[in-house]
């Protein structure tokens, strides 16, 4: 299949992608000026099956926004997420300024883990924290469902997503225990291997483990 690329004068995506790289190069602590990221805006179900058909991943309606490498984004036309994917709902421009700064942020996270091991929910989390889309959920009272997400985005039967409380579950640690240790257990990612490992490192960090009565714990007081 060929492609045919164009670049896009828009000037509500052009201030979206620069207050983003801003907001996010203070977050991680990174001056990425040079060789930044380019997003490409995909119009249709097909394309977006094409472009992720060697990730395992398809056509699934739920997708909006990928980053195969580590200096590219991909996100559906924000005109067409209602008719090419599963948010049949549509997405507000607020919204899509989110979503651009959600995957951007997946790229600061690439950079700081150098490929080490990243649980699905902190891939996740991170990404939906810094870009702020929990503003558009209901606070949680408890957690009781992000760590069965270390190497899935959605239950098997499809009724419950990493996206609900992860976002959270960051959120927690950078306002209880500061950013500067959040960013330094990022960076330790970059020599672990395996979800043990990690779960040790977490350990050494934060001193309690991941389980929801520890975590609770900490989230409600």
């Amino acid at each position: 299949m060929i492609f045919e690329l164009k670049q896009k004068k828009d000037k509500f995506l052009d201030k979206a992608y620069k207050d983003s790289m801003k907001e996010l190069n203070d977050f991680y602590g990174i001056n990425w000026t040079r060789n930044t990221p380019k997003i490409f805006v995909v119009n249709s179900r097909e394309d977006k099956a094409f472009l992720k058909g060697d990730m395992g991943n398809g056509s699934a309606g739920w997708i909006v926004g990928w980053t195969p490498t580590t200096d590219t984004v991909f996100v559906m036309n924000r005109l067409k997420i209602k008719t090419e994917t599963s948010h049949k709902k549509g997405y507000t421009k607020e919204q899509y300024k989110y979503l651009i700064k959600h995957e951007l942020s997946h790229l600061f996270f690439k950079i700081l883990i150098k490929g080490g091991f990243r649980p699905v929910w902190l891939w996740e989390g991170v990404a939906i924290y810094t870009s702020e889309q929990d503003k558009f959920k209901k606070r949680l009272e408890e957690f009781k469902q992000f760590l069965s997400f270390y190497d899935s985005h959605m239950s098997e039967d499809g009724k419950t997503s990493v996206y609900y409380e992860s976002g959270f579950f960051v959120e927690m640690l950078v306002e209880k225990f500061g950013k500067e240790k959040f960013l330094n257990f990022l960076k330790s990612l970059q020599k672990v291997k395996n979800r043990k490992e990690f779960d040790k490192l977490f350990f050494k960090t934060y001193k309690f483990k991941l389980n929801y009565k520890e975590i609770n714990k900490f989230y409600k007081n």
